[in-house]
């Protein structure tokens, strides 16, 4: 769990933050924004572009993803030969490609919502007091051998089929060297409703004075069902919004 990290202690160490024992959840936090790049700079990001090599369901699948400051991204995978968006968000809609028609189709307005209320540019802890949220630290527990500090991190609730749900995840920070190792959430709607999925972040690296997990894999019930591996990362490279919005001419625009 620890390899790949080199470069982030090192950054903590430079800072002088790295000798500081964390006791409270924004110690926590303020440590691991300030070995990533700072606050003011990550700040002042406003597009990355990751190409990535993805597996799923046995399947290797050559991905890119794009993100714009505020919260607009887009996801085109490569699949046999042919780009399919398989998600897109302008920052009200989000849409993406049907597999079955391979036409572009909007999703509906509570997917929409929910996406919105869960994007967040570069990093969910990023600007936190100014986006409403809360975190609060819930002790220490070993991930995969890792021993780490338990955060809370409380976004606003979600409102899902008419109700509000409770909207909230718990994020691990390695205690050696103050680097977020997993991120456990729950399902909130559908066939999966409660079910447990944890993220894992590994082999931080960096780029252009920035620090970025190059390795990232989900678990649901105990088994991988995700991995991903970031092969490039571009920072401020030109994206137009137009880029991210609903294709005008859709077969769903056309009826």
């Amino acid at each position: 769990m620890k390899k790949g990290l080199t470069v982030l202690v090192l950054s903590l160490t430079l800072i002088g933050s790295f000798q500081l024992k964390a006791q409270t959840a924004e110690e926590i936090v303020s440590t691991y924004l300030e070995a990533l790049g700072g606050e003011e700079n990550l700040s002042k990001v406003q597009t990355l572009t990751f190409t990535c090599s993805a597996k799923a369901q046995g399947m290797d699948i050559p991905i890119t993803m794009y993100q714009k400051a505020p919260g607009l991204q887009r996801m085109d995978m490569n699949f046999q030969g042919k780009i399919i968006t398989q998600m897109a968000f302008d920052g009200t809609e989000a849409w993406g490609t049907n597999f079955m028609t391979m036409e572009a189709e909007k999703w509906d307005a509570q997917r929409s919502a929910m996406l919105k209320a869960e994007t967040d540019f570069m990093d969910s802890f990023l600007g936190w007091k100014e986006k409403g949220y809360s975190i609060s630290l819930e002790g220490e527990e070993d991930i995969e051998g890792t021993p780490c500090y338990k955060i809370k991190l409380t976004k606003a609730p979600l409102t899902i089929d008419g109700e509000s749900v409770e909207n909230f995840s718990y994020c691990f920070f390695e205690k050696e060297s103050s680097a977020m190792i997993m991120e456990r959430s729950f399902q909130k709607e559908g066939e999966a409703k409660g079910m447990i999925t944890e993220t894992f972040m590994g082999d931080y690296e960096e780029v252009d004075g920035y620090i970025f997990a190059h390795t990232i894999s989900q678990k649901m019930g105990g088994q991988v069902v995700f991995s991903l591996t970031i092969d490039k990362i571009e920072i401020d490279k030109e994206l137009e919004e137009d880029f991210f919005s609903f294709p005008a001419a859709s077969a769903e625009d056309k009826k």
